[in-house]
């Protein structure tokens, strides 16, 4: 508890005030965890001093909350980039972070418990972000971003927590990412689809959800999943252009589908009364590929990489598909 009342002493997070009237200061709590060793034995003990940001009024003490976090399909994109041009890749953590970012409302605070001034009347009016506060994650990521630009570099317009600066024939590029992880499931009948995007014998982005609504036959799955991911093709390729170091993203983007309906019905629109109901903003993939965006191609069912994250299949086909993905066994 000390070395975090130290932490926050050292960043100058808060100032203690009086008071102001008709203001109610919001609160504060410890909040303990233990790491445990891959042994099962406690590693070390932690402490943080959390706000009690439920107690924020918006309007009052916070506006805007949004903080954009890099997409795991970017991390993986960089991580194939850097493994083809023999990249050197660093890591490093930022302790303590929110405190790193500054306040621009006036939040007051309560005193931590135990660690009180002399004179208890005083309330802590913060100067930094703390954990807890509503605005934390935007304030620390509002300086992070003057902080980097500052050194010349220049945030990807497609991904805005990837930074690249330029020097002659030397990149570098910078990942800004925090780990949140919401799991949901909903139960009912709809279709399950996949697709699956490799980069240099490695999958960097992929997808397996339930359709929004049930379908009527397998070429309107397989027709909606091919938009879907078409979509997702343009957006690969507008994030990789700008970064400047694949010139083959120019071409193409081959798009496998197992499905001949699904193909002939995004090449060569057609009305027919199987496909007539779909909704229109999935007919975009017939733009793309148009347009020479995306080749929409056929493919085996056999050698459709995507099969597993839609079907139940045996250990002799999923490992098949798993070595197309650029995945290894560790022996």
């Amino acid at each position: 508890m000390k070395s975090e009342i130290d932490s926050m002493s050292e960043n100058q997070v808060w100032d203690l005030v009086d008071p102001p009237e008709s203001i109610v200061p919001i609160g504060n709590k410890w909040v303990f965890k233990r790491k445990i060793g891959a042994d099962g034995k406690v590693e070390i003990y932690k402490v943080r001093l959390v706000a009690k940001g439920y107690r924020q009024r918006q309007g009052v003490n916070y506006e805007e909350t949004f903080s954009p976090v890099a997409m795991l399909k970017s991390i993986r994109i960089m991580l194939v980039i850097a493994a083809h041009y023999d990249y050197e890749v660093w890591q490093m953590d930022v302790k303590t972070t929110f405190l790193n970012g500054y306040i621009e409302e006036d939040i007051f605070m309560d005193q931590p418990r135990d660690f009180e001034s002399k004179d208890k009347s005083k309330v802590c009016k913060l100067k930094r972000s703390i954990y807890g506060l509503r605005q934390a994650s935007r304030s620390w990521n509002r300086r992070f971003d003057e902080a980097i630009k500052s050194f010349g570099f220049i945030k990807n317009e497609d991904e805005p927590c990837v930074y690249k600066k330029a020097s002659g024939s030397m990149n570098a590029f910078l990942v800004l990412y925090m780990d949140d992880i919401l799991l949901i499931d909903v139960d009912d009948r709809n279709s399950i689809f996949g697709y699956i995007f490799t980069c240099n014998g490695g999958a960097v982005s992929w997808k397996s959800s339930k359709q929004e609504a049930t379908v009527d036959s397998t070429t309107e799955v397989e027709y909606i999943v091919a938009s879907d991911a078409t979509k997702e093709a343009i957006w690969i390729r507008k994030f990789v252009t700008e970064l400047g170091v694949i010139p083959s993203i120019s071409s193409p983007i081959e798009l496998y589908c197992d499905n001949t309906g699904a193909i002939a019905q995004a090449k060569e629109p057609r009305s027919h009364k199987k496909t007539k109901h779909i909704k229109r903003r999935y007919h975009i993939i017939m733009e793309i590929i148009g347009r020479c965006d995306v080749s929409g191609q056929k493919v085996a069912s056999a050698d459709n990489v995507a099969d597993p994250l839609t079907k139940v299949m045996t250990q002799q086909q999923i490992d098949k598909h798993l070595e197309k993905m650029g995945l290894r066994y560790c022996t």
